[in-house]
This record gives structure tokens, sequence and C-alpha cells, in this order.
């Protein structure tokens, strides 16, 4: 049998949680699945919010954020297409990111990062994290349709169910590609930040 590592205990928790959900993470059914009593992995994850914290981890691991200095458009476009790969990949365990804060110095690397780019830009620490802020909570809404769409669960207002006399716009979308607005909801969240940064560094 393999060891028993902390590494092995999240690659189970993520997979079980895309394949249950999230909710079905537990320590107890973790220790079914690798064959150990649930009190050999207290040592690696004492609780549950520490596996959590480690599908959280691991995940941002996979994603490929920056971690070494970049201009601030770049990272917001590279946080986008990594959140998006990992909400694509992983639709369960994605999940996780909007259960719990990034926590420890690996988790908050790409985010050390992006707040210096921000800074170098103009920006002033507080505005720093109010951007790196905007752009984790929007990419992790649109991350979570995308995970959403990844399991089949696309979801969208029943537009044939609205009378089309009273509702001509939504009527006008039939047919639309849904998916179009994730790009679109980025390129504004770039633009709206670039607005933002030039406001506060016309001084």
């Amino acid at each position: 049998m393999a060891a028993l590592t902390r590494e092995r205990i999240l690659a189970c928790a993520v997979a079980m949680a895309d394949r249950d959900g999230l909710d079905a993470v537990t320590l107890r059914r973790i220790a079914g699945e690798l064959g150990v009593h649930v009190t050999s992995l207290y040592n690696h994850v004492p609780t549950r919010d520490a596996i959590t914290d480690g599908i959280v981890d691991s995940l941002l691991d996979q994603a490929h954020l920056p971690t070494t200095p970049v201009e601030w458009e770049e990272w917001v476009r590279t946080f986008f297409e990594g959140m998006g790969a990992m909400a694509t990949q992983h639709p369960g365990a994605f999940a996780a990111l909007s259960r719990r804060p990034v926590q420890g110095a690996h988790a908050a690397a790409s985010f050390e990062v992006a707040l210096a780019a921000f800074g170098k830009a103009g920006l002033s620490p507080v505005d720093s994290y109010n951007a790196v802020k905007a752009t984790a909570l929007t990419a992790l809404m649109v991350g979570l349709e995308m995970s959403a769409a990844a399991r089949g669960e696309m979801l969208e207002t029943a537009i044939e169910d609205l009378p089309e006399e009273s509702f001509p716009q939504f009527h006008a979308l039939e047919g639309h590609d849904a998916t179009a607005a994730w790009s679109f909801t980025l390129e504004t969240l770039v633009a709206g930040l670039r607005v933002q940064i030039s406001e506060r560094t016309a001084d």
C-alpha cells in the first residue's frame, strides 16, 4: 500500500468532490476510500476545514498562476484563465474556492504578486487589494457557472416560459451562446480596472 501522505489524501478528496460533490467529502469517507482508519488522517489533515484548505491549495497550484513579477493585466487574464481551467477540470472540487479564504504561503504567493503588480501601476495598498479582490470575486462567479456547465447543469432563464409580448428583449436572446458572457465579463473587468488605475494615478 502506498504511504499515507497529505498529497495522497488531498488527491482523494479532489477526486471525491469531482465525483460526488464537495459536501460529500468527509474525513471518514476519505479514510474509507484509502483503506485506513480515520485517525490516520489527523497528522496530515486534522479537520474538515483543513481538507477544504488543502483542496483550494491543490487547485491553485494546478492553475499555474503567476508567482513571479508580471504586469497587472497579465495577472488578471492569467488568473481568469487558470480559474476557468480548474472549473472545467474539477467541476465538483472547484466549489471549495467559495467556501474558504486562501490560507498559507503557498496558496497566497500569486496574490502577493498581484498586489505588487497593482502597486507598481500606481494603486495604494488598499486599492491594490480591492483590485485583486474584485478580480477574484468575478473569476470565482464565472468559474462557478463554468463548473456547473461542465457538470451539465448550465443555469439559464427559461425564456420559452416568458410571454413574448411582455419580454421581447429576452426572446431576442433565444439561441445565443450563453458562454460568451464569460469573456465579456473578463474584458469588462479589465476595462474597469484600467479606468480605476487611470483615475487614481492622475494626480
